[in-house]
């Protein structure tokens, strides 16, 4: 009876808000946003973009993961973090740095290289989304490969069978479960993003339905709710079937598993002299083309006087100074209300979260169908927009059940310990079941209860997780901007909005300077993941 309870407790905390929003649904709301003239070509914008992006996405992370998976060379950690740093690196950084780079008008690249179809719209978005969800189409390929059976690969190899052939035949069937979690969730991603429709495709009018949401609070106030819930019940229909039939796809993903006498290991085979150069070749091409060269144009803007490079060229270069950085650190009020919300209170959100996390594995883990039940809550807010969980939760804590949180930091705490609780969760949920049983029962033998247990023995050993499962959360929290937009306040702002108002203020080289502080924090958050972790958390 108390396992369900709590699963009941953590089913109104995390899935109340979204279903108190879609009771705000006016049906003279319905009937004017569905009738609305432009909405077809919203929900066109959402899904090309939405699918264009995961395709491609797709395809080049698959093409990495092949290169990656099972092959050591001198260089491959630090060439796999590059490859990783457009997850890492926040949506409205990226989208800043190829304004900066490929804005049609004032560019600094585009005398090099012209973005090919105008940056602004919905082929910049949609390009834009890919480069961003590379990463996580890799790590889910990636780690796919890992996990198929070398002696699969060697056989076809002394068969005679060519590298194309192996993919054809042997990894392409087993890696078809995999192929569709990664299309729905890039996908779920794309469409659930802000920042990027908000700084390369507002400017063009390609409005997705994120943006949609946004107008309808910003023009409407409280009176646009019963709009963005039309629109936002619209978003999570477009969000929710790609991951469902990803989850259908992999129900019988033992079928796929190759069962052999030994444990396989991963291929150590080196590649090819000629595979290895074009791979080597793509790979460069596309992290300078996509990543390391906008955000250089990035860099350069905080170093020289706003404007100088497109009048003077490389003769700004002898002005360079860091007068910005010291502005932006020093004397920018707007940056210290930034780092305060996201650190204090991302640090807060990620102490909830761990202690949450605990609390709930500490009442459940010995109780599987409770476990399994409170593992679905915690997932579906990974696959829900934040925007719909930031409405939920201003519907929900406004004072309408009692509770008023709206307008203070707290309602922000709370939205990130609901979106963002399951990725701490994984980790440490996989740690307790990798520790030996026989510690457990050797406990219970001496006679010690289960907070003993855990007190001396489960936290001790979990440790690593913990910390680096903290410092892991923190990443995302630093980087957010979708649901900070919709509940900041007088009493709480982000990096995110900070920067987002820099950007209305037209003050590029502070929003540079502030995204690339953001960026080294980022890192550094990153490396103490990994290394508080023992190297098991962290990318």
């Amino acid at each position: 009876m108390l396992g369900w309870g709590a699963v009941l407790i953590l089913a109104l905390l995390f899935l109340g808000p979204i279903g108190a929003l879609f009771a705000q649904l006016d049906s003279a709301a319905f009937r004017e946003t569905i009738s609305s003239a432009s909405l077809s070509k919203v929900l066109g914008t959402t899904l090309i973009s939405g699918l264009g992006g995961a395709a491609l996405s797709v395809g080049l992370g698959l093409f990495f993961a092949r290169a990656f998976a099972g092959r050591n060379w001198r260089g491959r950690r630090p060439q796999r973090l590059l490859l990783l740093m457009p997850y890492l690196v926040p949506n409205f950084v990226l989208a800043s740095a190829y304004v900066v780079a490929w804005n049609p008008t004032t560019g600094l690249l585009n005398s090099i290289l012209r973005f090919p179809f105008g940056l602004y719209g919905l082929g910049g978005m949609t390009f834009l989304f890919a480069v961003s969800h590379v990463p996580v189409a890799f790590l889910l390929c990636e780690n796919r490969l890992t996990r198929i059976d070398s002696s699969l690969r060697e056989a076809a190899r002394l068969s005679g069978a060519s590298s194309a052939m192996i993919f054809r035949k042997i990894e392409l069937p087993l890696l078809r479960p995999t192929l569709a979690a990664a299309i729905g969730l890039c996908f779920s991603l794309n469409i659930s993003a802000f920042a990027i429709p908000a700084w390369i495709g507002a400017p063009a009018r390609a409005y997705p339905l994120t943006y949609k949401i946004y107008q309808a609070i910003q023009v409407g106030g409280a009176d646009g709710l019963p709009a963005a819930a039309t629109y936002a019940l619209m978003l999570l229909g477009f969000a929710l079937p790609p991951l469902a039939l990803a989850a259908w796809a992999n129900r019988n993903e033992r079928i796929y598993t190759v069962v052999t006498g030994k444990a396989s290991k991963a291929s150590t085979a080196k590649p090819s002299r000629r595979s290895f150069i074009v791979f080597q070749l793509v790979y460069w091409a596309t992290q300078l083309t996509f990543f390391a060269a906008p955000l250089g144009a990035l860099l350069v803007t905080t170093l020289v006087p706003p404007g100088c490079l497109q009048s003077q060229g490389s003769a700004c270069f002898a002005q360079a100074s860091f007068k910005t950085y010291r502005y932006v650190l020093f004397e920018l009020a707007e940056t210290r209300a930034g780092l305060h919300g996201s650190l204090v209170y991302g640090t807060i959100s990620a102490a909830l979260i761990m202690a949450l996390v605990l609390l709930t594995l500490a009442l459940l883990s010995r109780r599987r169908s409770q476990l399994r039940a409170a593992e679905w809550i915690f997932a579906l807010p990974v696959a829900t927009p934040g925007a719909i969980i930031a409405l939920g939760l201003i519907v929900s804590y406004s004072g309408r059940f009692w509770v008023n949180l709206y307008n203070t930091a707290w309602i922000v705490v709370l939205a990130f310990v609901i979106k963002h609780l399951n990725l701490a969760f994984q980790p440490v949920r996989d740690g307790l079941n990798g520790l030996s049983g026989s510690l457990f029962e050797a406990a219970r033998l001496s006679g010690a209860r289960t907070a003993g247990v855990w007190r001396h023995i489960v936290l001790p050993l979990l440790a690593p997780e913990i910390l680096g499962g903290a410092f892991l959360v923190l990443i995302p929290i630093l980087g957010e901007l979708t649901m900070s937009i919709f509940l900041t306040s007088p009493a709480f702002r982000s990096i995110g909005t900070v920067l987002f108002d820099l950007q209305d203020y037209a003050d590029q080289s502070s929003a540079a300077a502030l995204s690339i502080l953001l960026v080294l924090l980022i890192l550094i958050v990153n490396e103490a993941a990994r290394l508080l972790s023992g190297r098991k958390l962290g990318y």
